[in-house]
């Protein structure tokens, strides 16, 4: 029998429809629903409903994803491993349009396949909302290949290789990072399962804000009346779009609230540490040890079966899926690692800002979820005070750095001549 279900895309609350964007719900244009049945059993069901019985894999296409993605993660290590041609590190972003492109494409299809894993198989998924075993899968894997690029490319990891890292050093720098990404990882891909992906990237646009509301408040950072300003702008914008949002779930939104905060905190224990001294680990090297703390971590919520008992006889049945989804996780590692070695912080950023914001339009599109206009006037608001939060801060550097010159050149004594200069 066919489900009578509705999809989450299913239009609610008409009293908003003067808010609404233009969208398709109609069956013939669910691009999601069909995608997903061909994924599966290859077969396109005529209505929305599910097709009666479990969804089958189909499992050859998947396992040439996965050959393709090896394919990648062999590339993408052999670009990490080369040296830099030279040492100015920033570059444009229409330079380095081949590694934007496999960015955007990468963060895009884990954002699908983990969608796809997560959604109901009403809605035409797997019907596999079991995020932390996901995660776990993930952290496994990514302590498989770090472990294998320590063997054949141990010049990505002098202080793995070299075993710099002690235990103290571990337990003081390094677990703490750890713990946190665990939590920001599982509260982040459990917002998956309730919210849309769209209303997520919007959220996540307020990280900047809570990273230096915490600075401000542990002594890192000094009030500006600028960055405040700013810091307004862009919680009203998170607001408008929370309000503009068809399917908003309170609980959806707290935990990608929560996880939004876990990973500032995470980033204000990072800046602790590395002021305080100590070893020095780039994106790779800590990696290689925020993976296996990550996955005992995750160990810990995993043990107390809070999502439930697991259908393991269906984690056999995924295994091409889940196989897939942990590849294009760590092949978004490596492409963000090789990105950063070719551009600055600011130049990241603002990829990460046209990232964002092609994954809400595509998401919408794809998903026929639409974004309605209250959404995008928020989300362009957010934009506007994150663009005046970093030009804030910009400018607050720059006038620090000014001030150290001038202190500077006031304190060094005055050179006498010598008997032949003129």
């Amino acid at each position: 029998p066919v489900s009578s279900q509705r999809l989450p895309c299913t239009p609610l609350l008409q009293g908003l429809d003067s808010f609404r964007m233009v969208s398709m719900h109609a069956s013939e244009y669910d691009l999601a629903h069909r995608v997903y049945a061909l994924l599966s059993s290859g077969n396109i069901p005529n209505g929305l409903g599910a097709a009666a019985g479990p969804v089958q894999i189909h499992c050859a296409l998947w396992y040439a994803i996965c050959v393709v993605l090896l394919g990648l993660i062999c590339v993408l290590v052999r670009f990490s491993a080369k040296p830099k041609a030279s040492d100015c590190e920033d570059q444009s972003i229409s330079a380095l349009a081949p590694l934007v492109v496999t960015w955007i494409v990468i963060s895009g299809g884990l954002t699908w396949v983990n969608k796809l894993i997560f959604a109901p198989e009403a809605s035409g998924g797997f019907g596999f909302p079991f995020v932390t075993l996901l995660m776990l899968w993930h952290m496994v894997l990514a302590v498989v290949f770090t472990n294998i690029m320590r063997v054949l490319a141990p010049q990505l990891m002098p202080a793995a290789a070299q075993n710099k890292v002690t235990f103290r050093m571990y337990m003081k720098n390094i677990a703490p990072i750890g713990v946190c990404l665990a939590g920001s990882l599982i509260l982040s891909n459990g917002a998956y399962v309730y919210i849309s992906v769209g209303y997520i990237q919007m959220v996540k646009s307020c990280t900047s804000s809570i990273v230096y509301v915490l600075a401000v408040l542990v002594g890192q950072e000094t009030f500006s009346l600028h960055c405040g300003a700013s810091l307004l702008l862009i919680c009203g914008g998170i607001a408008l779009s929370s309000l503009g949002e068809l399917d908003f779930n309170i609980t959806g939104f707290g935990l990608q609230f929560t996880a939004t905060f876990v990973e500032a905190t995470r980033l204000i224990v990072l800046k602790a540490l590395v002021s305080s001294g100590g070893i020095q680990l780039d994106a790779s090297q800590g990696f290689f040890y925020y993976a296996p703390t990550c996955l005992v971590a995750m160990l810990v919520p995993f043990s107390m079966h809070a999502e439930g008992a697991i259908p393991w006889d269906k984690v056999w049945a995924l295994h091409p899926v889940l196989l897939a989804s942990g590849l294009i996780a760590f092949a978004l590692h490596l492409t963000i690692l090789v990105f950063l070695r070719h551009a600055s912080g600011t130049t990241y950023a603002a990829t990460g800002i046209l990232k964002d914001a092609i994954l809400i339009a595509g998401t919408s599109a794809y998903y026929s979820h639409p974004v309605t206009r209250l959404q995008a006037v928020g989300y362009c608001i957010s934009l506007l005070g994150l663009d005046l939060f970093n030009r804030a801060k910009e400018m607050k550097a720059h006038w620090a750095k000014q001030t150290k010159q001038e202190e500077a050149a006031e304190s060094t004594p005055i050179v006498q001549k010598g008997k032949d200069q003129v």
